[in-house]
């Protein structure tokens, strides 16, 4: 082998393991994106279980009882408000005004009379909660103290004062205090701080237990309250709220108020119709009932409630953070291919030479600009003018207005490469016949490059949703599924995204916990698209590549 031939073998050998690292950084890069996130279902189903072992399942269907309640008592509340206010503009010593007393005391004592009523239920979910959040804080110290223990076993400490066994652990119903004090202070003394930290010798006592001086399960009483309190309540309140809008003779000031009124009743018979329904499901509610494992990748996948750190339970739905993904990639997509698109084709077969040479670089330039100081144009400058059309500055029009910025150079370079790789005769032939420089780039030009054009938009896509630093300032960061339903309104509403809630979360969260595992199944969703539109942007420019 002369030189030459070793030289051409090295160059090869260098660039060949550059392609190899690159395959390999990638492949590590997504098993430890899967390791991390798979076991999260896993978790998550573990917390849903808890959930509904500990009674707050139970609770929160009373809470969502409660709240219908509530809207009920609203209806009421605001007809009160408008005749309340209808009577004050009426003049003070007139005959008028003294009709109009009589009525409005008597619209407050329903008003009153429904309040009272609907608090049976709200003194009942209050310790409902208080109950469930006891037994949940029972079951974690449980399940803590198990692991514990089995720890203790492996390391072969000696028994004492922490001498029961794992399946004791598992069939204890309370921990009292001074229990929790002794077993930690049995670790203490063994130079095992790591465990003694994990027990809380004073668990629940911040919001009070049901026995003094002890945590308890208290799922039990749960369930026979379900059987013999729960029915007691609803059939006092279903009797006295018919028995409140029935005895009430209407008499209002305005007749809004008397159609605010019929909807009001109506409203109530709805309500009453269902309350079978929420009977039926609380006295059947099973806290032993096993939470199977695909509800734990449906209430992912289809979750509509992204919430951390709550005092009853979090939940890890996707769904609030993609379709504000999608919402502000449409947005940026809409702005940003007319632009881009048009820009390519205005350079590649209108501009003159001199106009390309300072065209190009100046939209090529916006792509060197930190996306952090776009991000602080949108908040200084943009978010101000926005906030003529919108109620708030930040949001996903914001957002959207500066990543159509961010992705036109991305469109546009892609686009004008497609645009060169048609072949000129096409162009040529078609100037031959008689056509115009407009018509050739409509009909023969621009319908040549579309595969290309259209690859590149998948790329500007992708450029668009992976984005970071933009939509966590100018986005506005509200976890919430938009409204649709509204119109165009929908376009000026605050939004999270997926990359946002990463970059804000994953600095704050504890190292293998469920939030943890979580935003990591929030990062393979956005790998996984990024994948899919990469492979369609591949496929399509490799059909383009072969037609030519």
């Amino acid at each position: 082998m002369n030189y030459s031939q070793r030289k051409d073998h090295w160059i090869k050998i260098f660039f060949a393991s550059n392609a190899v690292t690159s395959i390999i950084i990638l492949g590590l890069i997504t098993l430890f994106l899967f390791k991390e996130g798979i076991e999260f279902f896993g978790q998550y189903r573990d917390e849903l279980q808890r959930y509904r072992k500990s009674g707050m399942e139970y609770a929160t269907v009373v809470t969502k009882q409660h709240d219908d309640q509530t809207l009920l008592y609203r209806y009421l509340e605001n007809i009160l408000s408008q005749e309340v206010e209808s009577m004050e503009s009426i003049a003070q010593d007139s005959t008028e005004k003294a009709n109009a007393k009589p009525k409005t005391q008597a619209l407050l004592e329903l008003t009153r009379e429904f309040q009272n009523t609907k608090e049976l239920l709200l003194v009942y979910e209050k310790q409902m909660v208080k109950w469930a959040a006891e037994t949940k804080l029972f079951l974690l110290t449980q399940s803590d103290l198990i692991e514990i223990k089995k720890e203790a076993i492996l390391s072969g400490l000696p028994a004492e004062d922490f001498s029961e066994s794992v399946e004791d652990l598992s069939n204890r119903q309370f921990f009292t205090h001074g229990e929790l004090t002794r077993w930690q202070n049995y670790f203490i003394r063994h130079l095992r701080e790591d465990l003694a930290k994990r027990i809380n010798p004073l668990v629940g006592t911040e919001s009070g237990t049901h026995k003094a001086r002890e945590i308890n399960n208290l799922t039990s009483i749960i369930q026979e309250s379900a059987i013999s309190v729960y029915p007691a309540i609803l059939t006092k309140q279903e009797n006295q709220f018919s028995s409140i809008l029935t005895d009430y003779k209407p008499s209002f000031l305005l007749s809004k108020s008397r159609a605010d009124f019929k909807k009001a009743k109506n409203a109530l018979s709805e309500y009453l119709a269902n309350v079978q329904l929420y009977k039926e499901r609380l006295t059947n509610w099973d806290p032993n009932q096993e939470y199977p494992l695909h509800r734990a990748f449906s209430g992912f996948l289809l979750g509509k409630d992204w919430v951390t750190n709550s005092a009853r339970h979090d939940w890890y739905g996707v769904l609030p953070l993609l379709s504000g993904s999608l919402l502000v990639s449409l947005i940026a997509l809409a702005l940003a291919i007319p632009f881009g698109v048009g820009s390519a084709i205005y350079v590649n077969q209108v501009a003159t030479t001199r106009e390309q040479s300072f065209i190009k670089p100046c939209i090529e330039f916006i792509s060197a600009v930190p996306s952090v100081l776009i991000g602080f144009f949108g908040i200084a400058v943009l978010g101000g003018m926005v906030s003529f059309i919108a109620d708030e500055r930040l949001n996903s029009l914001t957002a959207g207005f500066l990543l159509a910025l961010m992705t036109v150079p991305t469109i546009f370079t892609l686009a004008e490469d497609a645009l060169n790789n048609v072949p000129r005769s096409l162009r040529d032939a078609s100037l031959s016949l008689g056509a115009t420089r407009w018509q050739t780039c409509a009909r023969v030009i621009f319908p040549s490059a579309i595969t290309g054009i259209i690859s590149a938009i998948l790329l500007g896509f992708g450029r668009v949703i992976g984005e970071t630093m933009v939509v966590l300032l100018c986005a506005g960061n509200r976890i919430a599924i938009p409204d649709f339903t509204s119109g165009f309104g929908v376009f000026a509403q605050p939004v999270h995204t997926m990359t946002g809630i990463i970059a804000q979360e994953m600095g704050e969260v504890e190292f293998g916990s469920i939030h943890y595992r979580a935003l990591f199944m929030v990062g393979i969703t956005l790998f996984l698209i990024a994948l899919l539109v990469n492979f369609l942007s591949q496929a399509i420019a490799g059909r383009y590549k072969t037609s030519y």
